[in-house]
């Protein structure tokens, strides 16, 4: 959701620039086109930054600081640029300040767009990578056996139980993931099947790989 809310923010960013470039271009009929839009644009802005901040503050912890630091700064030039367009009178310097402050946001919030792709195909990278070995059961001691592994945007902490060279429970002790909560239930077809690399599930398969990852790695520790 929160990436949705940031695409609807760009895009009215890119209106308001449009009403911008509509103006200098003397057509009055685009001109006037972008000026109806202008105000329920802008409002329209404020409001997606505020929902796409609130739905990003339980991810943050899982993108990197280029990211959250450029996010936070555009969210804050946006209010900069609101409050003083509202408070100032003087109509020469509100209008100095909207152009200065709309080209400072939209340079923070290209900045912002291009360390998300740079972060997210880290993540997808290291996706990718991932390779589910089988360890060998019947080298393993009985025991309860704890391991993590971590891509970034979805982080796995289980805890792998093994008795008489079995695997008999798995627990999830955290599972840091956006949309792939559903990954869980994959341990349940591990213990049946008595492997680690089992059928990801649906709709879930990177959350399902670093489960893996994690139960693969909590069994290598023997």
């Amino acid at each position: 959701m929160a990436i949705i809310l940031g695409y609807i923010t760009l895009l009215c960013l890119i209106l308001t620039v449009a009403k911008f470039l509509a103006r200098k271009s003397k057509n009055q009929k685009i001109n006037r086109f972008f000026w109806k839009l202008h105000k329920p644009m802008s409002g329209i802005f404020f409001l997606a930054c505020i929902a796409h901040l609130l739905f990003a503050i339980p991810v943050l912890n899982a993108r990197s600081i280029a990211v959250v630091s450029s996010g936070i700064f555009a969210f804050a030039v946006a209010i900069l640029l609101i409050t003083l367009c509202h408070v100032t009178k003087d109509k020469k310097k509100k209008m100095l300040w909207h152009r200065i402050l709309s080209v400072v946001l939209l340079l923070v919030v290209g900045i912002h767009l291009v360390t998300y792709f740079v972060d997210f195909n880290q993540y997808k990278n290291k996706i990718q990578e991932i390779r589910i070995g089988e360890p060998d059961l019947s080298k393993v001691s009985n025991g309860t056996y704890i391991g993590e592994y971590n891509v970034g945007y979805i982080d796995a902490k289980v805890q792998v139980k093994v008795e008489d060279k079995r695997i008999t429970d798995i627990q999830i002790l955290e599972h840091k993931t956006e949309r792939g909560k559903k990954a869980e239930k994959i341990v349940d077809a591990m213990v049946d099947q008595q492997k680690i690399h089992v059928d990801a599930v649906t709709g879930a398969t990177n959350s399902s790989l670093v489960i893996e990852k994690a139960c693969e790695n909590a069994l290598r520790q023997e």
